[in-house]
């Protein structure tokens, strides 16, 4: 078992809800239901906010304090990085926090949409190949 493993179980349910919500994004099916849409991302918005605190309590830390400088660099890296990935959700959730706010533009929701969730999906990828493997080598 890694050290990783729960980390790499959030992801892989954040990689679902985000799997439910990709066939979603066409706007003509957006303006029939917003509703349905504004749910699944009421769920991204939950684990991803859920993740985002767990690894900043625990996960950062440790790698901070580890004695692997390679880790240690890295996870300040990623850290610093997700600053302003952190910025960046919290204006999205902001700026379509339900059903209305989605339905009043569409298809700026799903351009939205599609650039928060290709840079959650970067971001997921990068952690899983270089910050959780480093530190499950470094454990």
């Amino acid at each position: 078992m890694r050290k990783t493993d729960s980390f790499r179980k959030h992801h892989d349910g954040l990689r679902e809800i985000v799997g439910r919500l990709e066939p979603m994004l066409v706007p003509a099916r957006i303006a029939e239901d917003p509703a349905a849409v504004s749910k699944v991302v009421l769920d991204l918005f939950g684990k991803f906010s859920i993740h985002l605190a767990i690894e900043d309590n625990t996960l950062y830390p440790k790698c901070a304090a580890h004695a692997d400088a390679a880790l240690r660099r890295t996870a300040a890296e990623f850290q610093a990085e997700m600053g302003s990935l952190s910025q960046r959700f919290d204006a999205y959730k902001k700026a379509w926090a339900g059903p209305l706010a989605i339905g009043r533009d569409p298809a700026a929701f799903v351009a939205a949409t599609r650039e928060i969730l290709g840079l959650f999906k970067a971001r997921v990828e990068r952690e899983e190949s270089r910050l959780y493997d480093l530190f499950d080598k470094a454990a």
